[in-house]
């Protein structure tokens, strides 16, 4: 029986701190993410990232352009996922310098195409704006597919209830609807186009099974 590949969610979290609320929020996205994908028949594998884990490595790599064994694992990962939850708290009203230093560390072509869910935690609201001016524009260069609500979680959103719209809603509700959004970009990505098999010559060796007739390479 054939099975379905499972969707793979890498969240990365950059929190600077054990536990911290960069990490609370990464939990929450991830889990909307899950839950609504799985609501579509899907089945969901979600792997974690804790940035400030590898933050030597993710310099080292910076320094030397060789990955270290857990960066290497964790490139691994981003080369295979099908989406990325990215959650970094608010430092001068832009990304913390190691999330920032993972972006700059890593190839940017893995970003390409790969869709991404931003989050971002800081003390007060007065910080919200910076998702959409300082870290949105960053994976917009990366040439990623951003759903277009980004999640950001104040001190007081934790817990918050109250119903409300917009970003008055309370954090549940904008996470479900950022993992509504994503789940919409996944479903309408098509599948990548496979190569019309290669014709075998009868009479040639096992080493040349590949061969494409000069007529189809034509298009004869």
């Amino acid at each position: 029986m054939t099975t379905s590949s499972p969707t793979r969610l890498l969240v990365l979290s950059a929190g600077m701190s054990t536990p911290s609320s960069t990490r609370m929020l990464a939990d929450q996205l991830a889990g909307a993410a899950r839950r609504r994908l799985e609501a579509e028949g899907r089945t969901v594998e979600v792997r974690t990232v804790e940035l400030r884990e590898i933050a030597h490595e993710i310099l080292d790599l910076m320094l030397t352009r060789f990955p270290g064994e857990r960066m290497g694992q964790v490139l691994a990962e981003l080369r295979a996922a099908d989406a990325v939850i990215a959650v970094t708290p608010i430092f001068n009203t832009a990304a913390s310098g190691l999330f920032k230093s993972f972006l700059d560390a890593v190839d940017p072509d893995l970003w390409k195409d790969l869709p991404v869910m931003l989050g971002a935690t800081a003390g007060t609201a007065r910080h919200s704006l910076a998702l959409e001016y300082a870290i949105r524009p960053i994976f917009a260069y990366l040439r990623a597919e951003v759903v277009p609500t980004a999640v950001f979680a104040a001190s007081s959103d934790f817990g918050a209830a109250e119903a409300g719209e917009g970003a008055d809603a309370p954090l549940s509700a904008r996470a479900d609807r950022a993992a509504a959004e994503l789940a919409r970009l996944l479903g309408d990505r098509a599948p990548a186009p496979q190569a019309a098999p290669a014709v075998q010559a009868p009479g040639l060796d096992a080493e040349f099974a590949d061969f494409v007739p000069m007529g189809q390479l034509l298009g004869r």
